[in-house]
């Protein structure tokens, strides 16, 4: 896909059924709520930027993921993510900071729209091993590379330095593919210092433009670690640099 503003319809189609042991909030009313979570979210990302898509419609179908890298400069980037999932059927779980949790209606909250810990030290592979079971269930999962937002100075080719949990997901997953997507002009919506993003201050044509291009990439059978992170490295750079 490429051009501004996506204008893919709902989807038809449910997601597939819950699986108790890694949904535990996927009832009828929690996929109610969800789904209304979601038409508010892409609300409010279309009312703050414009989107300009690029490599989606090479990438097929993002519900069949199942694995999907980001890179990360603003707390803008995963709603802009679940906005174009729900384009294709799918809400996918996203890593969140691991105190957004600590409070039990933000857990609550949390939980509901498919946060995952990003647990730290000895209890990091906490969350990647429920990662990696979602991915087994057929779930779609979306990791920052870089594992944190990361400010402009420490990016001078576009992109941060790479955390090992996406080379350790992808590997243990055995996925065959996983699609990159890099989003540049987030931080500009919502600066990483501000509770909440910039709103515009006049009409539609003076919102920001936020670029998100995708490309999904075949993974060597066997690759891990440093391969793997090469490879998405290699591949953020240039789709931020408008390969």
């Amino acid at each position: 896909m490429s051009g501004t503003e996506t204008t893919r319809p709902e989807p038809a189609a449910p997601e597939a059924g819950p699986t108790r042991d890694v949904d535990p909030l996927d009832g009828p009313v929690a996929r109610v709520l969800r789904r209304g979570a979601g038409a508010l979210i892409a609300l409010g990302v279309r009312g703050v930027a414009r989107l300009e898509l690029s490599g989606l419609d090479e990438c097929g179908d993002l519900g069949r993921g199942p694995l999907i890298v980001i890179n990360h400069r603003s707390f803008l980037d995963p709603l802009v993510v679940v906005t174009l999932c729900r384009g294709y059927g799918v809400w996918p779980y996203t890593f969140a900071r691991e105190d957004f949790f600590d409070r039990p209606l933000n857990r609550t909250v949390l939980r509901l729209l498919r946060g995952i810990p990003a647990l730290r030290g000895r209890s990091a592979l906490g969350g990647l091993r429920r990662a990696e079971r979602l991915l087994a269930h057929g779930r779609v999962v979306v990791i920052a590379a870089e594992g944190r937002i990361v400010p402009g100075h420490e990016r001078s080719d576009g992109v941060g330095e790479l955390r090992g949990g996406a080379a350790w997901l992808a590997h243990r997953a055995s996925v065959p593919d996983m699609v990159v997507l890099t989003l540049t002009g987030t931080d500009d919506v919502w600066p990483v210092e501000r509770r909440l993003p910039r709103w515009p201050r006049w009409k539609v044509p003076g919102r920001p433009t936020v670029t998100v291009r995708a490309r999904r990439i075949t993974l060597t059978p066997g690759a891990r670690g440093q391969a793997i992170t090469t490879a998405v490295r290699a591949t953020m750079s240039e789709l931020i640099d408008g390969a």
